[in-house]
């Protein structure tokens, strides 16, 4: 993997620059997927959760990503974030999870008001919090350097 690499330009990247590297990880992360029987560790399923939840959020709307995320990677990233210092972070994220994949809403997509009108609030808490997201992010990536580079 080039994530030894990519902690290099992590570093001598500014923050109004922070999304190239954002991408690049996330690309490295999705050539991790496509191995057969391989354990992504944690970090990483936290990571990418935040990187698409937010990613969503700037280009479509976050209930598009909450509609397709996998369940168990939007609980372990709940669960990580509970313990976050930043305890808002924590709450606009767990704000949108329900249970987009139920029958009752998969065959119309047919999502109760109140989904649409709390992600419209996750998107302008997002919005209003990008550079302090970007933050987070580089320091998550910073924190769990040592795991992601031993992959």
């Amino acid at each position: 993997m080039e994530f030894e690499k990519l902690y290099k330009k992590l570093e001598t990247t500014n923050m109004g620059e922070f999304y190239h590297v954002d991408t690049d990880f996330m690309l490295e992360i999705l050539e991790l997927t496509k191995i057969e029987n391989y354990n992504i560790p944690d970090c990483i399923r936290i990571y990418s959760t935040i990187s698409q939840w937010f990613g969503n959020s700037l280009r479509s709307g976050v209930w598009t990503y909450y509609e397709i995320a996998d369940m168990q990677d939007l609980e372990l990233t709940a669960q990580y974030l509970s313990n976050c210092s930043w305890k808002e972070f924590y709450d606009m994220f767990y704000l949108g999870i329900h249970n987009y994949q139920s029958s009752e809403f998969i065959v119309n997509f047919n999502y109760p008001q109140k989904w649409i009108d709390e992600s419209e609030s996750i998107d302008e808490w997002i919005m209003n919090n990008e550079q302090k997201l970007y933050e987070w992010q580089k320091e998550f990536l910073l924190e769990y350097k040592d795991d992601i580079c031993s992959l």
